[in-house]
């Protein structure tokens, strides 16, 4: 870690003789508040700062955004692509990335966990890495809790809770600073904003047997733990229960999923640690930092990744309500496009399961689907999933999800992913467990041929 940061600080002496920046960062939640972090430290430092998120970083991006400014700081992407910026950028360009390195690259000013014994898979997120610049120019822990937000939002909660440098740097700060209160409790989706019988009705991740989509189960279960969910004659939320109503609901719940075949220890994975911001209202959305990463999702991925932005860095009234409304058709999104999976189905090509959605699930949201249809228990977690959405201009957008377990038994995405891509003129990046790509439309079957050939391979 020692190095890591040593990097971190000669990449912020070189970032300090810059005055006109332009921040690339991703459109997901974690590309959204690496933005946020390094706009934020860039302004306090009195640089002209101008951002934009992509969802990809594609050639033709590259081009596209070569004018926008003198210096540019690529954030949450960028590794994947290094050669393409060497070629295309005169000057020197900053690059804080933690996915999955193509082997052979390397470049200076490339702020990477990989060369320093990190995984960016589980142990620093982008905005991790982001944040490890920002408080070397700036020494403001404040922006920790940002942080949090990012590592959580990509996934990054091992057996329930942040580890490596998530915890021992990002969240250590992020609770020093005042603003981050953690704690172990039950942490299913929608503890602070959903109304509490909604919190199990809603719950995908994970499915709760008999009770995710069964109304009448849920108030059942509420009325036997003696819980009144309606107080004055206003829903009341999860976070607004004593430790005693805790208690006896969640004996209730382990009860009602241990009749229904849940294992002890599948029951007790219910329960992990809880990140609250203390500044936000205790029903609000931006309350529990699983629902803010969620909110940041729905800006991106509904194409308004710069209103995620403003949010992260402070503003609770215009963007907020714009980001709110983004929610809203998030929700109803991803509603439709589970629907139309359980509807059309799940095809079995061998070493993956595969949906193509063509048209019927926005490309911005096909890997979401995907991870929601295979954490659900609509397919089993034995091999991974690949979901196929149509892109604009031709592409198609291809992203796979796969369990931790396949990943310890040899499979990374991200190589298989790169090299069907490749075979048909595609890009692709990510993680092992989780990865995407995008090819030329019309290649699909080729590309399919090759995934699961390279998939075959890596899991014999």
């Amino acid at each position: 870690m020692d190095g890591f940061l040593e990097l971190a600080k000669r990449i912020a002496n070189v970032v300090r003789g810059w005055d006109d920046v332009v921040v690339v960062g991703h459109y997901d939640a974690d590309g959204i508040t690496s933005t946020a972090i390094l706009v934020s430290a860039l302004e306090q430092m009195g640089k002209e700062v101008r951002f934009i998120n992509l969802k990809q970083l594609y050639t033709d991006d590259i081009e596209r955004i070569q004018d926008m400014g003198e210096h540019f700081i690529f954030a949450d992407l960028g590794v994947g692509q290094l050669p393409t910026l060497r070629r295309s950028f005169g000057k020197p360009f900053v690059v804080l990335d933690h996915h999955q390195i193509p082997k052979g690259e390397d470049y200076p000013l490339l702020l990477h966990p990989h060369f320093f014994g990190l995984d960016g898979a589980h142990e620093i997120s982008g905005a991790g890495v982001a944040y490890a610049l920002a408080r070397v120019l700036t020494g403001d822990i404040s922006l920790a809790p940002v942080a949090v937000v990012g590592a959580v939002g990509d996934v990054q909660l091992v057996r329930g809770a942040l580890t490596g440098y998530n915890r021992d740097v990002v969240l250590r700060d992020a609770i020093a600073s005042g603003k981050v209160f953690a704690y172990r409790d039950l942490a299913l989706y929608g503890r602070a904003s959903r109304p509490l019988p909604y919190m199990f009705v809603y719950s995908s991740d994970p499915v709760l047997p008999g009770l995710t989509a069964n109304e009448d189960a849920v108030f059942d279960l509420l009325r036997r733990a003696g819980i009144e969910y309606v107080r004055e004659g206003v829903w009341i939320s999860y976070v607004d229960l004593n430790e005693e109503e805790k208690r006896h609901l969640f004996t209730e719940l382990a009860l009602y999923l241990s009749r229904a075949g849940w294992s002890e220890e599948k029951i007790a994975k219910l329960i992990g640690e809880v990140y609250e911001l203390t500044d936000e209202d205790l029903h609000s959305p931006l309350r529990d930092v699983r629902e803010y990463a969620t909110l940041l999702n729905a800006c991106g991925r509904h194409g308004r990744p710069e209103v995620g932005v403003h949010v992260a860095m402070g503003d609770r009234d215009r963007w907020y309500s714009e980001a709110l409304k983004l929610l809203h058709e998030h929700r109803e999104a991803l509603r439709r496009g589970i629907e139309w999976v359980e509807k059309y189905g799940i095809e079995d090509y061998g070493n993956f399961y595969f949906f193509h959605a063509r048209s019927f699930i926005p490309a911005s949201l096909v890997g979401i689907v995907a991870g929601m249809v295979y954490g659900s228990g609509i397919v089993p977690p034995d091999r991974p999933i690949v979901g196929m959405a149509y892109e604009e201009e031709g592409f198609v957008k291809v992203s796979a999800r796969a369990s931790s377990s396949l990943v310890r038994k040899g499979l990374d995405l991200a190589e298989a992913m790169r090299r069907a891509a490749a075979h048909v003129g595609g890009e692709a990046g990510g993680h092992r467990p989780a990865a995407g790509a995008r090819i030329p439309r019309g290649a699909e079957e080729e590309f399919l041929r090759e995934l699961d050939e390279v998939i075959g391979e890596q899991l014999t």
